[in-house]
């Protein structure tokens, strides 16, 4: 879904540029070639300011809103309606339906099948069919016999636009959906909901490269297999739920990610180098877990973790990384389990 919403913005940065264009380009040949009264010109002054606006407004969104914000989407989404009433205008001030801008109408209804699929596609043909008779009745004086055939091929092409458009479109969105979602199934561990062993490995290749400051916390649960024993597997997997739950719920995504390394071990990556933070987080996170009361029948538990982590000096890769902080978990569970342990200091 992260992705599609990337695509639909890169889409939208271009249609943007193409909006700045045939601003450019409309109003070359309305001055050059269309332009005949004082008033013809007040009327094109007044629509140019109004895009000016209009088209400024939609910048700002793009560049300045977060893509999930009330502004962006507004301003995205009536951008159609903006661009269908900008079609009109267009064709009105440069030759009716003779305009050699015409094709817009096909950009039109390409934008409408970007948000609303097919649907959307034949409800922007229908109103840019709609419109380009009312421009051929108003600007052009009506549609003459000897223009049926130009009228029938312009009519007939914005047809086929929408209706193939909107099946290509609607089935490449499907897909690109379809594809992130599997992508996302196979970077999850479908138990806790957090990001897998492979996720781990790459988000750990992409901040070394990039060489941003982390800490890598590696986690375990303590006494695990006696919960297993004890109260048996379908116990196990609520803890580990829980953990997974806990985990996302305490550890802001602006500041670090969670993942489950492989059966009871977790790791945490944290992109900081503030030890202070990274112990703060690590400690709510513990002391929540501590506070919660599992439940087998009439049977309860509680479960608590250990913790070994380290601060990424640059050089370190990451397999010295990872060996770094592992020893440093088990140091925390031979020394009683239930702690945090920074290098040689318990926390």
């Amino acid at each position: 879904m992260v992705k599609t919403r990337k695509s639909d913005h890169i889409l939208e940065i271009t249609y943007s540029c193409v909006r700045w264009f045939l601003v450019v380009a409309t109003s070359y040949l309305f001055l050059n070639y269309y332009h005949k009264t004082a008033e013809d010109l007040k009327l094109f002054c007044s629509m140019f300011v109004g895009a000016i606006l209009y088209m400024g407004l939609t910048e700002f969104a793009l560049h300045r809103f977060p893509m999930n914000s009330f502004f962006y989407r507004f301003m995205t989404r009536f951008g159609v309606v903006m661009d269908y009433f900008a079609f009109l205008s267009i064709l009105g001030l440069t030759g009716g339906t003779h305009s050699y801008l015409y094709p817009i109408g096909f950009l039109v209804i390409l934008h409408a099948s970007l948000y609303w699929s097919f649907r959307g596609a034949m409800v922007a043909t229908g109103m840019i069919i709609l419109g380009y008779l009312f421009i051929g009745y108003w600007i052009d004086g009506g549609i003459t016999a000897e223009d049926y055939p130009r009228h029938f091929m312009n009519v007939s092409f914005l047809l086929m636009i929408g209706v193939i458009g909107g099946i290509i479109v609607a089935r490449e969105r499907k897909h690109f959906v379809e594809k992130g979602i599997f992508e996302n199934l196979a970077k999850q561990d479908y138990l806790t909901g957090l990001y897998n062993h492979r996720s781990f490995q790459e988000h750990m290749r992409e901040i070394i490269i990039s060489r941003r400051p982390m800490a890598l916390a590696m986690g375990d649960i303590d006494y695990f297999k006696k919960i297993n024993d004890e109260h048996g597997h379908q116990a196990g997997d609520a803890v580990l739920r829980m953990i997974g739950d806990i985990m996302d719920t305490l550890i802001p995504s602006a500041e670090g990610r969670a993942f489950r390394y492989g059966g009871e071990e977790f790791a945490i990556i944290f992109y900081t180098n503030d030890q202070a933070r990274v112990t703060q987080l690590l400690q709510l996170l513990m002391e929540k877990l501590r506070m919660q009361t599992f439940y087998n029948g009439e049977e309860t538990f509680r479960v608590t973790m250990s913790f070994g982590a380290v601060i990424r000096d640059q050089g370190q890769r990451k397999s010295e990384l990872v060996a770094a902080a592992d020893e440093l978990l088990y140091q925390a569970k031979d020394q009683g389990k239930d702690r945090l342990l920074w290098a040689a200091q318990t926390v």
